[in-house]
């Protein structure tokens, strides 16, 4: 069978010869389902809570070097300080310093789930999901921030933006998010070589629901609990993910069936992963409860 390219990436997967299975779809139990969805969902919630701790930590150091003192929150981070000793350049690196991390961890995220994306490992999802979650809060905070004063836009009010700009800012973030969205098709589509050995046309709805859906809808609900109470700009922030989500709904049945390896798949429960999640968010929970002095 001759090699099936994917499209104009830069990797490729190698088709094979497999049996020819009567029905069109592959039914699987219903274990096998909650499965992909439990897996998915803990590498959601932990590259999540990850991306979000470094980029307090980041906030947290770049307000030090202009003497304003911080204390880290389980929810944000807080500004211990008078008004009047904020100036341009402390609002401009302090506000934005942490998307400048955001940015190279969302490149750095997305390298290595291309450079891994022909292997088996459930590690993936974790850079899958920090992709997400990165390029959605960096792209969030200037979209929502430009209304709200939270965030980098703070840093766009002491530009003194115009509610114009602020309204093409909005509609530019969108549509880079959709876009990226459209362009990651493939690779979100890929991941599923973790539990197949091909993806039909008619097997990506449900693959697609328990992969991504199903996991950013539970993590998201479980995301606004942990930090409860929210702002509205942070409610705002877990909401964008849609967007970037949005294309496999429009056009994931145009590619053509594809083929991975031939090795035997297996389902299982990564309980070390689910585990280490758990342990994770109440130790962040515990100890960012009482607060982390900078």
């Amino acid at each position: 069978m001759p090699g099936l390219y994917a499209g104009h990436y830069i990797f490729s997967i190698k088709c094979i010869n497999l049996p020819v299975f009567k029905s069109k779809t592959m039914k699987l139990p219903e274990r096998e389902y909650l499965i992909i969805s439990a897996n998915s969902t803990a590498y959601c919630l932990l590259s999540y809570l990850i991306i979000f701790l470094i980029f307090q930590v980041v906030t947290a150091v770049t307000s030090g070097l202009f003497n304003i003192p911080v204390t880290l929150y389980y929810n944000h981070v807080g500004f211990n300080c008078k008004s009047d000793i904020w100036t341009t350049d402390s609002v401009k690196v302090v506000f934005g310093s942490g998307n400048a991390i955001l940015i190279i961890l969302a490149i750095t995220f997305l390298v290595i789930y291309i450079k891994a994306i022909e292997f088996n490992g459930l590690l993936r999802m974790f850079f899958l999901w920090g992709f997400i979650h990165a390029t959605s809060m960096v792209i969030g905070s200037a979209v929502v921030g430009a209304f709200i004063f939270e965030g980098f836009g703070f840093v766009l009010t002491y530009l003194y933006i115009s509610e114009t700009i602020k309204m093409v800012i909005l509609f530019i973030g969108i549509f880079i998010m959709l876009i990226i969205g459209l362009a990651m098709l493939k690779p979100f589509l890929f991941s599923s070589n973790i539990y197949y050995n091909y993806l039909s046309p008619e097997m990506r709805p449900i693959f697609r629901f328990h992969q991504f859906v199903v996991p950013y809808i539970v993590s998201t609900l479980i995301i606004i609990v942990f930090k409860f109470p929210l702002s509205l700009y942070e409610m705002l922030l877990l909401l964008l993910p849609v967007f970037m989500l949005i294309p496999l709904f429009l056009s994931i049945n145009r590619f053509p069936k594809f083929y991975f390896e031939k090795t035997r798949k297996t389902f299982y429960y990564d309980k070390r992963l689910i585990y280490i999640t758990i342990v994770v968010f109440v130790i962040y929970r515990v100890v960012l409860g009482i607060g982390i002095d900078f």
